[in-house]
């Protein structure tokens, strides 16, 4: 059986812990529902879904202009088609290209007007929140020379101190933190993934992702 590199795993995990449906009432054009659903199938593993929900994407970025959240999707997409390429550089091309994609939909999230309290909830968060966190998880979750790491943990430093964030509900948060916990313990920040593990005891320490983060900085720390 082909060996699967563990930050496939890993992403693929991320994007179907980020992204289960899509609330919107932005004015912007954004991915709808149905392709939401659609890259979260391809989340979920079936390359076939992966290529249809690129594909419209594509169509919505040329027909509707670019949006941080049709940005950070088709950057996700792209990803997960360098998930499931057979060939090494074609891994690579795809991984670089949905990252670069990631890039742009932050720096078009730091150049908007639109306050915080006006944005609307995606998933469960405001929408520059989960393309931050989307953003995050990602670049610490690709091997370390794609050279996005130190980016996407100072992201994650940002987002778990940001007053909206922490306000949300913990079922909206909970996957953020634990990648977050993830990242500090690759970053071998321990006193930072002790102090995010904390935060997720006092919201909720029966959570699935609670105990999970405790057992892996238990397992880590020891």
């Amino acid at each position: 059986m082909k060996k699967i590199p563990p930050y496939v795993t890993t992403l693929s995990a991320i994007f179907v812990l980020a992204v289960v449906s899509l609330i919107s009432t932005s004015s912007y054009a954004n991915p709808n529902q149905a392709m939401i659903e659609l890259y979260n199938q391809g989340a979920s593993g079936d390359a076939d879904a992966v290529e249809q929900v690129n594909q419209q994407l594509k169509v919505v970025l040329k027909k509707e202009g670019a949006t941080p959240l049709t940005l950070i999707y088709l950057g996700s997409s792209e990803t997960l088609l360098g998930r499931d390429a057979w060939m090494p550089w074609k891994k690579m091309e795809y991984t670089e290209r949905g990252l670069a994609q990631m890039d742009k939909a932050l720096n078009l999230l730091s150049n908007r007007e639109q306050t915080q309290v006006k944005q609307p909830l995606v998933n469960g968060l405001i929408e520059s929140n989960l393309v931050k966190a989307m953003a995050a998880s990602t670049f610490t979750s690709v091997p370390d020379f794609f050279n996005h790491f130190d980016r996407g943990y100072e992201i994650y430093i940002e987002l778990l101190n940001d007053s909206h964030f922490v306000n949300h509900d913990f079922s909206a948060t909970a996957w953020v933190y634990y990648y977050g916990v993830l990242a500090a313990m690759k970053a071998e920040d321990v006193t930072q993934a002790k102090h995010w593990l904390q935060q997720m005891r006092l919201k909720n320490s029966e959570h699935p992702l609670t105990i999970k983060a405790q057992q892996t900085v238990q397992k880590e720390a020891a």
